[in-house]
């Protein structure tokens, strides 16, 4: 519940931020928050750590090349702290409000019993093995290909004695 509810400050503040680098950074947190959600919903924490490898290898991609272009911009805020502070919880209590009461509660809260049956159980429902037997095993030898091709061609056009993608003046 205190995960959602950061979720939905976070995403208040992010209509807020005026600097790239102030929003590459909420994007960040949000996508640590949100996996950490997925993990706690799903039986096995792989696909949400694989989300959040996947997300922070892009940002990190999307920081560098913000902070190239953007890097003497002085922060700003637009609104002043108590006014924030009440359009957000504005926004976050009726939310939070709707989803404690006319949502199903099952993701927020665990009983005891949940819980030993997650833990104790050898039955995983999602079988990560499934990757790669038949029927699956052509889609993720093509994605492994074009992944590795694309590392290539960006390897290739970021030669050094390419020069930078940006000019320097």
């Amino acid at each position: 519940m205190i995960m959602m509810m950061l979720m939905l400050m976070i995403n208040n503040l992010i209509l807020f931020s005026s600097h790239p680098l102030m929003f590459t950074l909420m994007i960040i947190i949000q996508t640590l928050l949100v996996s950490l959600m997925l993990g706690n919903i799903s039986y096995s924490y792989w696909f949400s750590y694989i989300l959040l490898l996947v997300f922070l290898g892009g940002m990190l991609v999307i920081f560098m090349y913000i902070t190239s272009l953007a890097s003497n911009e002085k922060f700003k805020f637009t609104f002043k702290l108590p006014k924030l502070m009440m359009i957000m919880l504005s926004m976050t209590i009726p939310t939070f409000i709707y989803l404690m009461y006319f949502n199903n509660m099952k993701y927020f809260k665990y009983d005891s019993m949940y819980l030993m049956n997650m833990f104790n159980s050898t039955e995983n429902p999602i079988n990560l093995i499934n990757l790669f037997n038949m029927p699956n095993m052509n889609t993720t030898i093509i994605s492994m290909i074009y992944l590795l091709i694309t590392l290539i061609i960006i390897v290739y056009i970021t030669n050094m004695n390419k020069g930078p993608l940006r000019k320097l003046y």
